[in-house]
């Protein structure tokens, strides 16, 4: 972090002295060494020197004393003593000019420098450098246009920034800039600073902007009364502009490019609610957010780039060539400080120094040498430089030691010197140590653009000598990886694309393009290049993994020298990819040339010498050893009653309160009326030290209002018993009165040093909250500030007296002021509790007394969360300040973590009894609120819910997702081209003969036989068959089906091994090329083992074409051959592949926390389950992936997506049953699909292709005959057929139903067979049989048993006679199928037709038996409209002015409170909200609506009335105003309905009409239709994991809306016999979800009804039994499902226009949208208005006006013709607009109604709506009414 730092130093450091040689140079350093150990003696008493001073003061009476003794005369003695004072006073000046003149000869730059400083700082820059233009023209333009420049902000603001505001969010719809003055002061340019020394093709400036602007922007949001605002903007900083290329044509300069070498400085002077961001800290934090935008795009290395004309390549301009090279040798240094030391220091050593040089980034270390304080290291780098002048070299130097190496010094050098010197070859003094010098010649290195100096510079760098191991280098290699095309897929799926560039042994790594064959990666990377003609720059392209490649490039650099500027910038075809993969690359070689005719004679540096200072801070040892006490106060009880009334005749209650007073804190809670019992639920902080001695006093008042607080008693706590006990939670009693106690819990937080816990400990303390509003704090920052040093003097030239001011947050803490000294010395240690150490910011300022600042720091608390032990301890740059003015500081943080927090480790000492703690259900309440994530509040009394704070999605994220969602979606999926192009191919493993016999018997005496079984691999799959017991010819039987895409080289391998004990024996391998299946299509032979004597195998294997075809035929031909087929391994050939392609969702639901999903999504599709990946934060994610599964019952299966955010919170879902897909052309969907239990706007685009499997077996095969024992075997089986097809057909001749129902084995397998071989199965045949009637009207059914000790398997066998599904039969929900029972545990041999005929089974109802009542609830329906002639209740002034009132309504009914919204000052207010609620028909109820005027403290009442339910029921409809009752005036208009159900889907596509049409300000949407549902009871459940019956429940879900069942006793066949109803918005697109569980924690299967196959229905009922996913094949659940459409009477009204609205309601208008693509024209047809807001009597007269938003210049403006006196007016106008495709979706239609008749003073806008065109399908006409809005809104 350091490194981040710009190194300061005093003015001193920077003047450096002129050495003519080495030699010189190195006697000054020594003489200074001396000068400093003299300097450094200390003083003391000297008897030489006493008796030196005794001597001459006797020399100086002598004279004296011979003159007297003589008689001499005094005047002689006068005369004598002037002369000797004359001459002593001119030998002294003498001395002094001298010295003044040597001292300016050894450093004349220093000693300038220290004169003028002092005036140089105020000055601006054009008159500190000479070479810096003061440009007061360009200011004068400024100042002449920056009116005209505020013109048009403003304008941008309110006509473009404003709209769009309010478009992104619900809660800005109100939102507008009510001032935009950019004010009177221009933004200035200081100067402007040319560099004439670059390249002739460019024109390199600085700018140095100063705007100090009196702006003054103000922002009301009408709906929540907020004004807001900015006053005042500062922003200094210098700007460097490179104009390049330079043409020969208008505009000369082809583009611009623009950036700040250092940050800015900004300054913003919020107002209004925004003048929170002023407050200390959150003025740091704001404005640094928004540097932080500024320097994403607008600090180096970041840059932004204008063209000016079309053609250039902006990717070069914004990762331009390099300025040149610099070539770094470091030689040598000298006077190093001895660091080692030895014999516990007794012996002094010397050191072991190495060196770390910097450059940017770029960073390289020397070896180190032993034991020397002059060591030669005669090493070379070379580094590149992209910006001079600007970067600079930093040194540092360090003594190696084997634990923490010695800081020896450090210097620094301007890269921009070495430019233009060529070669700098000087001894540089070290900085911050006592003595040092290191030796360096520096070379500028340029670049040449051709080879013809190569030859040169290769001969030139064999003389270069350098103990490093890299050689110099003489050129650099700059290529720019652009992109790539056509990339290979990577197993069936994209890949994520990177490249790996290497030359030689150096490889750099691109950043990963996620899932897709077209990357752009838009990167340069840099090389050193030793020898061009020898070496090769090797291109990899591989995925994520790094091991798969992905496409291969290798390019010789010898190639570019054979290019006119040494540039290759084309497409290049890779290798070992696909024939159309090429990457676009542009290589750049340049050579490197030092230029030595420009080297000047004299080669020096200039160096200067600083003073040592400390590195790091020496705290005092108690430093950061407090500790944070958190008193929580929670109640009291009893407390003794102070207030008397009456005189004193009636004892009253107590206003209590309580001050807590500890450490010379004290804190006071709220006072609590008339309580004797109070609860106060608030916390308190406090940082303490754990000194001894310390006490926590509480003491209790009673708050009186004249005369002084009533004491209610007191306590004492000591602060070490609190510390001892860490956590302590009782009642203790008040002291010195009669009764009362307090509730507290005390807590003494301990700390820790782990940032890891952040986000746990944050998540703890978010569900806290309590009535003092205060945050509990996350950490504790602890501060020390040691010293500063290098602070500019003030103006008149003094030092300053210097203070610090340490602001954390709300929290200010001041130093010492210092003596006059610019380098003072505080020596100072704080403390301040961190709220969110990721947001806080520790922000110091420095200044003279303070009232003159200085200087300031801003250290961000989230860059310690980063640092070791989360501790700062440096020196720090300071801000505001001259470059060399520093602060030494230490920042050390600390977490506080709570003993209640999980995961905290924290042993309580002493713990409360039981019946002193409360019991924590009381402690902990939840948030009644559905919606929001559950709250915690730790209270000891219930608080309102309206209290919880619910975080907002921010307004900044809203605004980006809405101009994300403007980008027009695509209208269907664009998978690859290899999308679907999988196969099957299906292998039979019948039989084989002659095998090897492994076993031996009776010590091998007796030739034994083999238990053979097979193994299978093709591709990446793996099959096992079962084994076979002491069998030479062994029958297997067994299918095995795999997903492949032919590829070559691809072969099928089947080895065979005998089963033993130990190790398996081989008997033998045969491998079939997958080339010549996919040719035959078909084989059926055997083929003969390898490797071994004998043995052979019969495989039958088919490559299974897919069709497309939705002809009924193709699929009932693949499912009469899946019902032909019997195989061992109960695998069943599949009929189908179904192919998935996800594209991308949009306008997917925030999380609960507020922040966008990561989504991912989970495809089930049986039991076979895929994973997206997880994308990004955002709300339109994109996966482009694909998945594949095989399909056994195309009329029965179904494809379930879950989508949630990283795995853990579920966003919605989809259901696509398979049976869909059989209706669509192709057997193809691909749409945009609405997600369940989302958004209603939530969409994901997917592609779902089914392809039927078209199989050439018409036969089941057979196995050979090889024994008597299988021949025998077959018998039984065929004869067992036989007999089960002769009972069906004696059924099948009864007056039953004409379909047969077919019973299917288990369906838990795995799709993939693979999973299904892996099980062992017995060598018996399965046996047959048959399940009589369950009840009269269905057949028998036949089904093949599993053996009871087998697992599920793929086997979904079914055989019956002819089967053909019927067509309109909804495969899974008929009855027919469901009348079942399988026998098992019977062999096959041993059943005869008349046996089966006796087995019994148990009776199952078909039907339900819901209770008569069921279905009998309706919806009432209440539209609040609006209210008139309300009470006023607010007064201002005392009483002296009547106000209005703030009236809200409350709603009763059933149980159910509905509340409206508040109306802010408005006695006759339009709320415009809509509840419904579902209620019995039969009930006696009243509706009870009640009216209030919202007041901070408590409501007022406005009035209430009742209606009665009966007379809504028999009424229907009713729409009136109803008469406040108990007040003197007001009424409310309401529409109430009783909505009637019906049993058809008739009038469907009306009531979804009515949805569109109507809005309200709740954001409510009518309900379409009641889901009645009767779960009655299960069947054949599946028994727990543990073996044991479950106790089933299940839970219900439809949309947001769960219910659940009781949970039954444990039992496989569960009775309920519940019901429950739901509301039903969209029945097309909703879902019923049920799921089964036992004891809600292990899931036994779940049943998906999508709510639209009601729709088909008679009655819309579905009363069937129902197969459970996920169970047993026998599971299935009974139960009713009644859909009853809600008709409202409000349907009747579309068409007649009448809808009801209150009476300030704007009305709708009708419009038709389209878009001509060949006349590249946008149609806009104007139908009609309907319900315009009347503002006379006789109407209005009105038009419409449009427009296509952003229009600066109105050229888009149209209007229709005036309708005169007509709220209903028809306009049927047409209005064309000339616009390319491609930016409409761009653009926005703004349609106005305005009144053509209105007054100069009232509006001329009756209402507004704007149309985003990307969210239109233009591609066909749209004609719909659009309701209109507030234009405000």
């Amino acid at each position: 972090m350091q490194s981040e730092k710009p190194e300061s130093s005093d003015p001193k450091d920077t003047s450096t002295a002129e050495c003519p040689s080495s030699g010189d140079a190195e006697k000054k350093a020594v003489a200074a060494v001396d000068t400093q150990q003299q300097v450094s003696k200390p003083k003391g008493i000297s008897a030489v020197a006493v008796l030196w001073t005794f001597g001459k003061c006797l020399g100086a009476l002598l004279p004296v004393y011979l003159a007297g003794y003589y008689r001499v005369s005094t005047s002689l003695l006068v005369c004598g003593m002037m002369v000797y004072t004359g001459w002593k006073h001119a030998r002294e000046a003498k001395e002094a000019r001298l010295k003044s003149a040597f001292q300016l000869l050894d450093n004349e730059q220093e000693y300038t420098s220290s004169k003028v400083s002092k005036i140089k700082r105020d000055l601006p820059a054009w008159v500190n450098f000479p070479d810096v233009e003061k440009v007061e023209w360009l200011n004068k333009v400024l100042h002449q246009v920056w009116p005209f420049v505020g013109q048009y902000l403003e304008k941008l603001l309110v006509e473009t920034i404003a709209p769009s505001i309010r478009g992104s969010s619900a809660h800005l719809q109100t939102l507008s800039f009510t001032k935009v003055d950019m004010g009177t002061k221009p933004m200035k340019v200081v100067g402007i600073k040319a560099h004439t020394e670059n390249d002739k093709g460019q024109v390199l400036l600085d700018l140095y902007i100063s705007y100090v602007g009196n702006v003054e922007i103000n922002v009301e949001v009408k709906r929540y009364f907020c004004k807001a605002g900015v006053k005042g903007i500062q922003l200094h900083g210098m700007m460097r502009v490179i104009l390049e290329p330079l043409i020969g044509d208008v505009p000369i300069v082809g583009a611009v490019t623009m950036f700040f070498i250092q940050r800015p400085k900004l300054d913003i002077n919020w107002t209004g609610l925004t003048n929170l961001l002023d407050i200390p800290g959150l003025n740091v934090m704001s404005d640094s957010m928004i540097m932080d935008a500024i320097a994403s795009f607008l600090v180096l290395p970041n840059r932004l780039v204008i063209p000016l004309v079309p053609g250039l390549h902006v990717a070069h301009l914004r990762s331009p060539l390099p300025r040149g090279v610099v070539r770094i040798h470091l030689l040598e240094a000298q006077n190093l400080v001895a660091k080692d030391s030895y014999v516990k220091g007794v012996m002094a050593g010397l050191s072991d120094p190495y060196v770390i040089l910097r450059v940017g980034p770029q960073s390289f270390t020397s070896k180190h040498v032993d034991n020397t304080d002059s060591p030669k290291w005669g090493e070379i780098y070379e580094v590149i430089v992209h910006e001079v002048p600007g970067q600079e070299l930093e040194v540092e130097v360090y003594d190696k030691d084997p634990d923490q190496d010695d800081f020896l010094g450090r210097t620094k050098l301007d890269l921009g010197i070495v430019r233009k010197s060529i070669v700098v070859d000087d001894w540089f003094n070290l900085k911050e140590t006592q003595s040092g010098q290191v030796h360096f010649r520096l070379e500028w290195l340029s670049l040449l653009p051709s080879s013809d100096r190569l030859e040169q510079v290769l001969k030139r760098n064999e003389s270069v000598k350098s103990k490093t191991s890299d050689p110099a280098s003489s050129a650099i290699l700059v290529v720019y990886l652009d992109k790539a095309e056509a990339l290979p897929m990577k197993k069936n799926k994209e890949p994520n694309p990177m490249v790996q560039l290497s030359v030689e042994d150096v490889t750099r790594e691109s950043k990963t393009c996620y899932t897709t064959v077209n990357p752009e990666w838009e990167e340069a990377f840099t090389f050193f290049i030793h020898d061009p003609l020898k070496q090769d720059i090797d291109i990899q392209v591989k995925d994520a993994d790094r091991v798969q490649s992905l496409g291969s490039l290798t390019i010789p650099l010898s190639r570019l020298l054979s290019t006119s500027n040494l540039s290759l910038d084309q497409w290049f075809q890779l290798d070992n990819a696909g024939d159309a993969s090429r990457i676009y690359v542009n290589a750049v070689l340049r050579v490197l040339w030092l230029d030595e005719e420009r080297i000047p004679a004299d080669v020096s540096s200039h160096l200067s010498a600083s003073k040592q200072l400390p590195q790091q801070t020496s705290p005092h040892p108690s430093f950061a050893t407090e500790g944070l006490l958190r008193i929580h106060l929670l109640g009291g009880q009893n407390l003794v009653p102070k207030d008397n009334l009456m005189g004193g005749m009636v004892k009253g209650k107590s206003d209590p309160y309580v001050k807590l007073n500890i450490g010379g804190e004290t804190f006071t809670s709220n006072v609590i009326k008339s309580n004797l019992n109070p609860t106060w639920n608030e916390m308190y902080e406090v940082i303490l030290t754990q000194l001894p001695g310390q006490d926590l006093f509480v003491e209790v008042f009673d708050r009186d209002m004249d005369v002084k607080d009533d004491f209610m008693g007191r306590l004492k706590i000591s602060l070490k018993d609190i510390i001892e006990s860490q956590y302590t939670d009782q009642w203790y009693s008040l002291n010195d009165v009669k009764s009362g106690r307090i509730h507290l819990i005390l807590e003494w937080v301990p700390t820790a040093s782990d940032p890891d816990r952040l986000d746990q400990v944050l998540q703890f303390y978010s569900r806290q909250s309590y009535q003092n509003k205060v945050v509990p704090s996350a950490g504790l920052l602890f501060v020390y500030i040691e010293q500063a040093d290098g602070l500019p003097v003030k103006k008149s030239g003094k030092d300053p007296k210097v203070g610090a001011e340490i602001t954390l947050g709300q929290m200010s803490r001041k130093t010492t002021v210092c003596d006059r000294t610019t380098s003072p010395r505080w020596n100072e240690a704080f403390c301040y509790p961190v709220q969110d150490p990721r947001e806080d910011i520790l922000v110091i300022k420095f200044s003279h007394s303070w009232s003159l600042p200085i200087g300031s720091l801003v250290v961000p608390i989230r860059e310690l969360l980063s640092e070791p032990e989360m501790v700062l301890d440096q020196w720090f740059s300071l801000d505001g300040a001259s470059p060399e003015s520093q602060v030494l500081l230490r920042a050390d943080l600390k977490m506080l973590i709570p003993s209640k927090c999980p995961g905290a480790k924290v042993t309580s000492v002493s713990e409360p009894s039981p019946a002193q703690r409360k019991p924590e259900t009381d402690t902990i309440l939840r948030s009644s609120s559905v919606d929001a994530a559950p709250v915690e509040t730790i209270v000891s009394a219930v608080t309102s819910h309206e209290d919880v704070d619910v975080k907002e999605p921010d307004a900044t994220e809203e605004k980006v997702e809405d101009s994300l969602k403007a980008l027009r979606q695509p209208l269907h999926t664009s998978p690859h081209l290899s999308f679907a192009s999988e196969g099957v191919l299906r292998i039979i493993l019948m039989e084989a003969q002659s095998l090897v016999a492994k076993d031996n018997k009776m010590g091998g005496m007796v030739k034994g036989k083999s238990d053979p079984y097979a193994k299978i691999s093709v591709g990446d799959f793996m099959f096992k068959s079962k084994v076979i017991d002491e069998n030479l010819n062994p029958v297997w039987n067994e299918m095995y089906e795999a997903v492949l895409r032919p590829v070559p080289g691809l072969e099928v391998q089947v080895e065979v091994y005998d089963k033993d004990m130990d190790a398996d024996d081989f008997l033998g391998r045969l491998k079939v090329s997958v080339a010549d299946i996919i040719s035959s299509q078909l084989t059926d032979q055997w083929y003969t083992l390898n490797d071994v004597k004998s043995g052979r195998v019969r495989l039958i294997m088919e490559w299974v074409p897919t069709v497309s075809c939705d002809d009924e035929d193709t699929l009932w031909n693949a499912m009469q051959l899946q019902s032909r087929r019997s195989y061992k391994n109960k695998a069943s050939p599949s009929v189908g592949l179904l192919f998935v392609y996800l594209d991308r969702a949009h306008s997917l639901p925030y999380k609960k926390s507020g922040k966008e999903p990561k989504a991912g999504v989970e495809l089930v599709f049986r039991n076979t389950v895929y994973k997206t990946k997880v994308c990004e934060r955002s709300r339109s994610p994109q996966w482009d992936e694909s998945f594949y599964f095989l399909v056994d019952y195309a009329q029965k299966d179904m494809l379930i997506m879950k989508l949630t955010s990283a795995w853990d919170e579920v966003i919605g879902s989809l259901v696509i049953p398979v049976s869909d897909l059989l209706s669509k052309p192709q057997l193809v969907l691909d749409q945009w699909i609405h997600l369940d239990g989302a958004l209603p706007e939530s969409e994901i685009l997917l592609r779902a292709e089914l392809k039927i499997l078209s199989s050439r077996m018409t036969e089941a095969p057979q196995p050979s005959e090889t024994s008597s024992y299988k021949e025998e075997m077959f018998t039984r089986t065929d004869e067992a057929f036989k007999a089960a097809r002769k009972e069906e057909e004696k059924m099948s001749e009864l007056p039953t139903h004409d379909s047969v129902a077919v019973s299917h084995q288990s369906e838990a397998a795995e799709s993939h067979p693979a999973a299904a071989a892996e099980w062992t199965a017995p060598a018996e045949p399965a046996a047959i049989h048959i399940a009589p009637e369950t009840f009269p009207s269905a057949p028998a059914l036949v089904k093949e048993a599993a053996d009871a000790e087998e697992p599920p398997s793929h086997s979904h066998t079914a055989i019956s006679g002819d089967f053909k599904p019927q067509p309109k039969q909804t495969e899974g929900f008929g009855l027919d199928n469901l009348a079942q029972t399988t026998v098992t545990s019977l062999p096959a041999e041993t059943l005869e037709p008349a046996e089966l005929k006796e087995i019994s089974a148990e009776v199952l109802p078909p039907y339900t038996a819901p209770p008569q009542d069921f279905g009998d609830e309706g919806v009432l329906r209440i539209h609040l409209l609006e209210a008139q002639n309300l009470v006023a209740k607010d007064n201002l002034m005392g009483g002296m002015v009547k106000g209005k009132s703030d009236p809200y309504v409350k709603i009763y009914i059933g149980g159910v409170t509905f509340k409206s919204h508040v109306i802010k000052e408005n006695l006759n207010p339009t709320w415009n909200e809509m509840y419904e609620t579902v209620l019995s028909s039969n009930s006696i109820q009243e509706i009870k609506f009640e009216a209030f005027d919202k007041d901070i403290d408590s409501d007022d009442f406005l009035g209430r009335f009742t209606i009665k339910l009966n007379e809504v029921i028999r009424m229907q409809y009713t729409d009136q105003w109803y008469t406040l009752k108990d007040v003197k005036s007001g009424r409310i208009h309401l529409v109430v309905e009783w909505v009637p159900t019906v049993s058809n889907s008739v009038r469907l596509e009306e009531v979804l009409q009515l949805q569109s049409l109507q809005s309200y300000q709740n954001k409510a949407v009518a309900f379409a239709a009641l889901l009645f549902v009767h779960i009655e009871r299960a069947h054949a459940l599946p028994l727990k994991k543990s073996g044991k019956e479950p106790k089933a429940g299940a839970e219900l879900v439809l949309g947001e809306t769960t219910h659940k069942t009781k949970l039954c006793d444990r039992s496989t066949s569960p009775e309920w016999n519940e019901s429950f109803y739901f509301l039903v918005r969209d029945p097309k697109h909703q879902m019923l979800v049920v799921k089964l569980s036992s004891g809600w924690d292990q899931p036994m299967g779940s049943l998906v009804v999508p709510v639209k196959n009601l729709l088909t229905e008679p009655q819309l009922v579905l009363d069937q039994w129902f197969h459970l996913d996920g169970a047993s094949s026998q599971s299935q659940i009974l139960l009713r499902a009644e859909l009853k459409i809600l008709e409202s009477k409000m349907v009747d009204m579309i068409s007649a226009g009448t809808l009801p609205c209150a009476a300030s309601g704007f009305g709708q208008v009708k419009l038709s949208l389209s878009y001509a693509s060949q006349e590249r024209k946008l149609i806009v047809v104007v139908h009609a208005c309907r319900g315009l807001a009347s503002q006379g009597k006789d109407g209005v007269d009105s038009y419409v006006s449009l427009m296509l938003l952003p229009d600066k210049s109105k050229a888009t403006k149209r209007k229709t013709g005036v309708k005169k006196r007509d709220l209903q007016p028809e306009y049927n106008e047409r209005f064309e607009y000339d616009l390319p495709w491609e930016e409409v979706r761009f653009r926005r239609l703004s349609v106005s109604v305005k009144n053509n008749s209105a007054s100069f003073r009232s509006r001329d806008v009756i209402g507004q709506v704007q149309i985003e065109l990307a969210q239109v399908d233009l591609t066909s006409v749209v004609t719909d009414w659009f309701t209109l809005k507030d234009e405000a809104e």
